[in-house]
């Protein structure tokens, strides 16, 4: 059988899509693959920071429309870009075992940050958690693949470090640039963030047996989970909604925080349940962060990214 997989162009998106190729070849030797890369609107747009885009799915409307037209069988998504809510007909057929899913500081550690560090991140969470740690820094936006990123370490920017996750870097062979595996409980990571997800249509069972073999339960859980206290909260993924989603023997326990804009306020919550009721540990997580005061805080913080809007209605 041959599967067309459709993937972004970026070098960390070609290795993730290999990497599912491979796992699939590793269960059905006779499938064969042939990729097809595409440019989504934030790919197209390498100006913008990503919270202007105002639309939910940039790096995920033009792979659900190759799906749905038929024009590729599968797409692998980096799980932390795709919306919680699906285009109809497209499920999320795979989320294979789970890559380190904390976020690191390249170039220095916390601790070794000098008073105003100019810290580098396209991450409206990443940023929001930073200051909320350290608000001395100065936040620089920076987007692009992670060479580029790194290289603006020390370069012309003049940035003391970056912040990346490890499942990229270790996804490239770059886990050495990493500095600090920052706490997930202080640090708490976006959601899906190092997970990868399969999207398939509907109405082909043949592929989605085929993609079953390659699913991780635990990392389907810990996934379902996080995905459904994002949805029920009403937040896409450019908001600073962070988890950490961790197993004590056969529960999941799911710890999660929202972080206004300035980095201010910091609203958390913690549950944890059997492992089979992954989505009721979602649901009973974004309803605490809400009885807390969590959702003023995401009002607040869309309100100052708003007036930045470049593609509403797109």
């Amino acid at each position: 059988m041959l599967l067309k997989i459709g993937t972004r162009r970026s070098p960390l998106a070609i290795a993730q899509t290999n990497y599912i190729a491979s796992l699939i070849k590793a269960k059905h030797p006779q499938a064969e693959f042939s990729l097809h890369p595409i440019a989504t609107i934030a790919d197209k747009d390498r100006v913008s920071e990503f919270h202007q885009f105002g639309i939910i799915g940039v790096f995920s409307t033009e792979h659900e429309e190759q799906l749905t037209s038929g024009e590729v069988d599968i797409v692998v998504h980096s799980l932390k870009d795709l919306p919680t809510t699906l285009r109809k007909g497209l499920v999320l057929a795979a989320v294979p075992e789970r890559a380190d899913a904390r976020d690191v500081l390249c170039g220095a550690t916390l601790a070794d940050l000098p008073q105003g560090a100019r810290v580098g991140t396209g991450s409206l969470r990443r940023r929001s958690q930073m200051l909320s740690l350290r608000p001395d820094v100065e936040i620089v936006p920076i987007r692009g693949n992670v060479g580029p990123r790194l290289a603006k370490i020390n370069g012309d920017d003049g940035l003391d470090a970056v912040i990346l996750a490890q499942a990229g870097l270790q996804r490239l062979g770059l886990e050495g640039a990493t500095s600090e595996l920052l706490d997930p409980m202080l640090f708490p990571y976006a959601i899906g963030q190092g997970a990868l997800g399969v999207q398939a249509r509907d109405d082909n069972p043949a592929i989605l047996a085929m993609l079953k073999d390659i699913e991780d339960p635990k990392a389907r859980a810990e996934v379902d989970c996080e995905r459904a206290m994002l949805h029920a909260l009403g937040a896409g993924c450019s908001l600073p909604v962070g988890a950490s989603a961790t197993w004590r023997g056969d529960r999941l326990f799911l710890h999660a925080q929202i972080t206004s804009y300035d980095g201010a306020k910091r609203i958390t919550a913690s549950d944890d349940r059997a492992g089979g009721e992954a989505v009721e540990l979602g649901l009973a997580t974004a309803e605490a962060l809400r009885l807390a005061g969590g959702v003023d805080v995401l009002e607040a913080s869309y309100r100052s990214i708003g007036a930045h809007f470049k593609y509403v209605g797109a």
